[in-house]
């Protein structure tokens, strides 16, 4: 099996536009990015979902998120950000990672919505579910 891209770029394995790293995270630039200045915060510990990641790389990849986005807003004078992580199938590389994406007006990337239909007796239901697992420690 060959080996994580992201694990790659994170042992200088392979070239990538890195503009911060330190000992629990590497952020660089999105190979195929959304909008120029899209970068991606990664572990530098291999994890592939966001509930396996240790609170200390987690943090971490937060604030280091968070200092991509103040520059970024800045040296690129954007409209607002879109911050987001995938899960499961939906993600697109086998290792935990952020996106940060400079957003612009009319840049032409959207949040694709789908309609659903949820009444009151659906909300309690997951309320309840949600509540219980948080009880139990989840």
């Amino acid at each position: 099996m060959p080996k994580c891209i992201f694990c790659q770029i994170v042992s200088k394995e392979m070239d990538a536009y890195i503009v911060y790293e330190n000992e629990l995270v590497c952020c660089f630039l999105d190979r195929d990015p959304i909008n120029k200045g899209h970068v991606l915060v990664v572990p530098k510990k291999h994890y592939q979902e966001f509930s396996e990641v240790d609170r200390e790389s987690l943090v971490e990849v937060i604030m280091v998120a968070q200092r991509a986005a103040r520059a970024l807003e800045s040296i690129l004078n954007t409209d607002g950000l879109t911050i987001m992580q995938n899960n499961g199938i939906f993600k697109d590389v086998e290792h935990y990672h952020m996106h940060i994406v400079p957003r612009f007006k009319d840049d032409g990337f959207s949040w694709v919505e789908p309609e659903i239909s949820m009444n009151g007796d659906d909300f309690m239901n997951i309320q309840a579910s949600l509540t219980a697992s948080f009880h139990q420690g989840c």
